[in-house]
């Protein structure tokens, strides 16, 4: 071969091996592009997840916050969550993130979420059943200011029946008591035929008759009284029989006394008293049921 030939065929090689290494520069070029533009993809939507994360992290923190605020019962499991949510998100600010690790991340905050998720059904739960406890006390409230109005009410009726029973019985009480009228005190001389005069001269008189009616009352069980007379001088001297009764620590001086059998009806009861040697001035009649002054006046005598 010629050297002319033989220099074009080192030329012609020299041209292909020029243009091999082109392509495969090319090649590398576009291959070293791509992978550039993948890695700088990546890198941006690593960067996108980490700012979501970090979002929806900081999101679920003040969340947890507000929750344990409101909810004591729960405050220590929320404060538990709340600790690895303050965790991921110091590691996502301090650490560089990959594309295996924010795959970690991701999973462990939704597993710090779904706990979050568990501990907000059981506060749910928790709010139901206080609610509902609530509505019960509404209508236990409802039913006792009704029971206390009715109460009320029924206490007001008593009150007045017993005011009503009380005016009743003090009716009935003085309306049983035994009542006297006509009380009257006559002063006689006996004459020798047994004739009675009546006269107001007190040397003349002889004879006492004092008398009183008392009223028929069907309220009163028949009864038997013991009535005691007291007539008094101006000397306060007991005249006639001059006797003496006790009534536990009371003591009576009477002139004479009368027994009553009484059975509802009107009686006239008359009691007469002798006495002797009267002297004028004021004379005191007394009638007592017992130790009980129950009629008196007073008479002059000239």
């Amino acid at each position: 071969m010629s050297k002319k030939n033989k220099k074009q065929q080192n030329n012609k090689s020299f041209k292909i091996i020029i243009i091999l290494l082109a392509f495969t520069m090319l090649g590398s070029l576009f291959y070293i592009y791509k992978m550039s533009s993948k890695s700088k993809k990546e890198i941006i939507s690593l960067r996108e997840e980490k700012e979501n994360m970090l979002k929806d992290l900081e999101k679920s923190q003040l969340f947890l916050t507000q929750v344990m605020t409101s909810n004591r019962s729960l405050s220590s499991k929320l404060v538990s969550e709340q600790g690895k949510v303050k965790q991921l998100i110091l590691d996502l600010n301090s650490k560089n993130i990959t594309e295996k690790n924010i795959v970690d991340y991701k999973q462990t905050a939704d597993d710090v979420d779904n706990r979050i998720k568990l501990l907000l059904n059981e506060i749910s739960s928790y709010k139901n059943k206080i609610d509902s406890t609530n509505v019960v006390l509404a209508k236990t409230n409802v039913n006792l200011t009704k029971t206390s109005a009715s109460l009320t009410k029924e206490k007001t009726k008593n009150d007045t029946l017993t005011v009503s029973n009380k005016k009743l019985v003090k009716k009935i009480t003085e309306a049983s008591k035994l009542y006297f009228y006509d009380f009257k005190t006559n002063f006689y001389k006996s004459k020798g035929s047994g004739k009675l005069t009546e006269t107001d001269k007190a040397s003349k008189i002889d004879l006492i008759k004092v008398s009183f009616i008392i009223a028929e009352n069907n309220l009163i069980k028949s009864t038997s009284k013991d009535f005691y007379i007291q007539i008094i001088d101006s000397k306060n001297n007991v005249l006639g029989g001059k006797n003496v009764e006790k009534f536990g620590k009371e003591t009576l001086n009477y002139s004479a006394s009368r027994k009553v059998n009484y059975k509802n009806k009107t009686i006239k009861v008359e009691c007469e008293i002798p006495v002797t040697d009267l002297q004028d001035g004021i004379l005191f009649i007394n009638v007592f049921d017992k130790s009980k002054l129950i009629l008196n006046s007073a008479v002059t005598l000239s």
